[in-house]
């Protein structure tokens, strides 16, 4: 263990950036709720984690409201452009959606939608008051954090490719750790929000300027498309793991592929000691989360598709899957190729007992790799989800929200949250919520749950099938029994950044005691008091 859970009794925030934790606890500290607090952490990350997360990507969150008992999920994500038809990627000779560039800009930003749909809501504070930490941050400067560095290093080429993405992150972007960072553009653009609302964004000045821009570069979003925008609160999807009921939010989101995962893991585990970490233990989870991923990738597309993913949920289809997996053996493999994707995960819990988990992404480190410059705001390459063939599941329409593989988690006993959870990691997610879930809902802290040598069913070379990647710290007796059952084992660092930056705060409410865990494979903190 690095670290020890934060302990508090009144409120707690956890988040992969030290600086925006403090932000959050600042607003609890002047009198915010959960919801008041976790905006202005999204805000913050914005500025401090830019190749994570911004106000040109999308957001979805889970919140329990104490006062009501309601726990109310939002989908905000933004639908494709008007313009974007198979017609015209075809005609500009693509057969595939560009993984970057203004092409790949072609979803409408849902994160600003979501903070004031959950501030109009939940929230109690002025958004002036809420955004204030992240103006600060982007108009004085803040140290860059070594996540960032690293990522505009390893990024160098994409970030060249634009004009604005070249200004801000390579010329005036941090060189090294600590250096100070600034984004006077982006403080502006904080400051219009603040101070004029959702619709500056969406039908204003924002939205124009976004439009103009995107046009004269060749992506098609534009100004209408942002005026047509509306995120939605949504039921949350729930299944059962180990006594709890686990939730999160149904499709677009690939929130179910954790739920199919736990329960199918449950059910082969039953009657069984698999000790955690143990090659076991760990080839029943990964055979678990490869069934539940198939499930997945049948069922998952735009939320107005109907609802046939429920019956993935059955508790039959449970005992089904388990029963599929041979305990000795990994099942063939398949030509899955797993996505990897550069999120913010955070959340908070208030000392009225409010909750908030909140996830929030480019998806693709600095998402398209393009700079609004009169904004300071990097455009997501979430459409790159979309399939370009005809007649398929994620064929790509306008008005059409695409795949998504944000997914924020709660774990509630007796209706209310024990555990609020989550991680970045693309298609890592499911695979990361269940390793936390297996260990926290069996009695482990969650520092202690987190800083776990993790594993990740991924795709190291998209031109490759997916293998099983683990940290060096599983162990060789556990390596070799996942070789020995036929899983292809890729064995990586100690702590790799690419398996996650998890967190979590567990209640515990016979004791009143709040614990918060973050990941050390990221630059953030638990806090609170």
């Amino acid at each position: 263990m690095t670290q020890s859970s934060a302990l508090a009794c009144q409120a707690m925030v956890t988040a992969p950036h030290a600086l925006a934790t403090q932000a959050g606890v600042s607003i609890l500290r002047d009198g915010g709720n959960a919801a008041d607090a976790i905006i202005g952490v999204a805000a913050a990350l914005a500025v401090l984690y830019p190749h994570m997360t911004g106000i040109g990507g999308d957001a979805f969150f889970l919140y329990y409201d104490a006062k009501s008992g309601e726990i109310a999920g939002y989908n905000g994500s933004g639908a494709a452009a008007q313009l974007a038809t198979l017609d015209y990627y075809r005609s500009a000779g693509h057969h595939v959606i560009p993984e970057r560039g203004p092409a790949a800009a072609l979803t409408v930003p849902g994160a600003v939608d979501a903070w004031f749909a959950l501030a109009g809501r939940f929230g109690s504070l002025e958004m002036e008051r809420i955004l204030g930490p992240a103006i600060a941050y982007a108009s004085d400067g803040a140290p860059a954090a070594r996540s960032f560095v690293s990522a505009i290093e390893r990024l160098r080429e994409v970030l060249a490719a634009d004009e604005g993405a070249t200004e801000l992150f390579l010329r005036h972007g941090p060189s090294q750790t600590g250096d100070v960072f600034r984004n006077p553009q982006l403080a502006a653009t904080l400051r219009s929000i603040a101070a004029f609302g959702r619709a500056w964004f969406y039908e204003g000045d924002g939205a124009r300027s976004i439009a103009q821009r995107a046009e004269a570069i060749g992506s098609p979003l534009r100004a209408r498309d942002f005026a047509e925008h509306r995120g939605a609160f949504c039921e949350p999807v729930a299944g059962q793991f180990y006594g709890f009921e686990s939730l999160t939010v149904p499709p677009n989101s690939q929130g179910l592929t954790l739920l199919i995962a736990q329960q199918t893991y449950e059910a082969y585990a039953n009657g069984k000691a698999l000790e955690v970490g143990s090659a076991a233990q760990v080839h029943g989870a990964v055979e678990s989360i490869r069934l539940a991923i198939e499930d997945r990738d049948g069922v998952v597309t735009d939320p107005n598709a109907g609802d046939e993913w429920r019956a993935m949920l059955q508790p039959e289809r449970a005992l089904a899957h388990a029963a599929r997996i041979d305990p000795y053996m990994a099942r063939l493999p398949v030509e899955q190729h797993i996505d990897r994707g550069d999120t913010a995960y955070f959340a908070c819990v208030d000392g009225a007992g409010n909750a908030a988990s909140f996830i929030q992404s480019l998806f693709h480190g600095f998402g398209a790799g393009v700079v609004m410059p009169e904004l300071g705001v990097t455009l997501q390459n979430r459409g790159t989800s979309f399939d370009l063939s005809e007649g398929r599941l994620r064929s790509l329409a306008p008005g059409k929200r695409p795949f998504h593989t944000l997914m924020p988690c709660m774990l509630l006993r007796d209706a209310k949250p024990h555990l609020v959870y989550g991680s970045m990691g693309g298609d890592a997610q499911p695979q990361i919520a269940l390793q936390l879930s297996t260990t926290i809902a069996l009695g482990m802290n969650p520092q202690d749950a987190i800083e776990r040598p993790r594993w990740r069913w991924a795709t190291q070379d998209q031109r490759e099938p997916a293998r099983l990647h683990v940290e060096s710290r599983l162990g060789d007796a556990c390596i070799a029994g996942l070789r020995a059952r036929g899983h292809d084992v890729l064995v990586m660092g100690a702590w790799e950044e690419s398996m996650g930056h998890a967190g979590a705060i567990l209640i515990d409410r016979s004791s009143g005691v709040l614990s918060g865990g973050w990941d050390p494979r990221s630059d953030g903190a638990a806090a609170g008091y």
